[in-house]
């Protein structure tokens, strides 16, 4: 990783998620003999899994790299704990998506078959007599099993780490999966929330593990850590993973499938209950809702709803005033940085990193 292209954050992560992605094949390769302890798709099943873990963006695991080289110097932050805990933690995020959308009911991930469809299309085309609805149930299952045991060797890794590291790793999943219930509950009430409790929930569930832990986790391995730099990583942290939740629900209205790898308009027919959502309601009239509440939670959604959606979102001021909300969090970012600069002088190149991870931030077309 050459240090002239470390200014830029997108480009610095293509070349962790290079050495990623080799760690990742290899502790598949170091389980290989695990596998064969199911008959038939046991090899199929280890392919599938790395491919799955490596065909993401793999943004957390570059955080752990930032992270690390706050405290370490650039040939010390490329060690093989830095490493351990990059890959575990993308492991770690493969088994949430394969859980994820599973309970959505998801068909594609990444422009790929989730990974539920996957078995299903294996049973599907393996067994040409099964029942559709008894291949999605079984794969479903099934889905579930691979979403364990993505956790269970991504623990491998992270248990090469210190006590303090994995500890936090533990906890922070653990408020992930306490807020995907919470996110789940606010789904099947029938009462919209206000938008400061899914932001509450946007906190626990997508903004602290996405950025600040793996920032955090990286910073926390050196032993010549600060307790005022890890309190401004977390803020800076959390600030950014709220602007990467609501970029996300940005992408799923204004996007296109190509970017997204998925069907733009997927949060409105699953009926995810998103700010945009939430701000809206509050700016429409009662034909425009009748007409929305048609379309909410309809497997039936066209792309003719979605072009009335985007353009009652952006008559009725919807967009900017979300766009407004994410320069408000890209704000706080900037702040906490300008404060972290001060104390890291000595880490220029780490700075700029974060600076630049803003600007992506800011700018994500997916």
């Amino acid at each position: 990783m050459n240090s002239s292209t470390y200014a830029s954050f997108p480009v610095f992560a293509k070349l962790t998620k290079k050495a990623i992605s080799e760690r990742i094949a290899a502790i598949f390769q170091e389980n290989r003999a695990m596998f064969g302890n199911l008959p038939e798709m046991g090899d199929r099943l280890a392919a599938d899994m790395e491919d799955f873990a490596c065909s993401g963006k793999m943004l957390r695991g570059a955080l752990a790299f930032v992270g690390s080289r706050l405290f370490r110097g650039q040939e010390e932050s490329a060690n093989a704990q830095t490493l351990s805990l990059a890959a575990g933690l993308e492991l770690l995020q493969a088994g949430l998506l394969v859980h994820d959308d599973i309970m959505d009911h998801d068909e594609k991930r990444r422009g790929k078959p989730t990974f539920h469809f996957r078995i299903k299309n294996w049973l599907v085309n393996d067994h040409f007599q099964i029942d559709e609805k008894l291949a999605l149930d079984m794969a479903e299952a099934q889905g579930i099993c691979v979403g364990d045991l993505f956790f269970f060797i991504a623990w491998q890794e992270i248990t090469k780490l210190t006590p303090q590291v994995s500890s936090l790793v533990s906890r922070e999943h653990a408020i992930v999966t306490l807020a995907q219930m919470r996110d789940i509950a606010m789904g099947y009430d029938e009462q919209f929330p206000d938008i400061d409790d899914v932001i509450d929930m946007y906190h626990h569930k997508t903004a602290r593990y996405t950025v600040a832990l793996p920032l955090l986790a990286g910073a926390s391995m050196c032993q010549r850590t600060d307790a005022e730099v890890l309190r401004l990583l977390e803020t800076f942290g959390e600030a950014l993973g709220i602007v990467f939740q609501l970029q996300d629900d940005r992408l799923g209205l204004f996007g296109t499938e190509q970017s997204i790898g998925k069907p733009v308009g997927s949060d409105i027919k699953e009926g995810k209950k998103t700010p945009y959502v939430l701000a809206m309601l509050d700016r429409i009239n009662d034909e425009e809702r009748t007409r929305f509440y048609s379309m909410y939670k309809s497997p039936d959604i066209d792309s003719g709803d979605i072009a009335w959606l985007r353009g009652l979102m952006i008559t009725n001021g919807v967009d900017a005033y979300i766009q407004e909300m994410i320069e408000g969090h890209l704000s706080r970012a900037r702040v906490a940085l300008e404060e972290l600069s001060k104390l890291l002088t000595e880490r220029a190149e780490s700075i700029r990193l974060l600076e630049s991870f803003i600007d992506y931030s800011g700018q994500r077309k997916n």
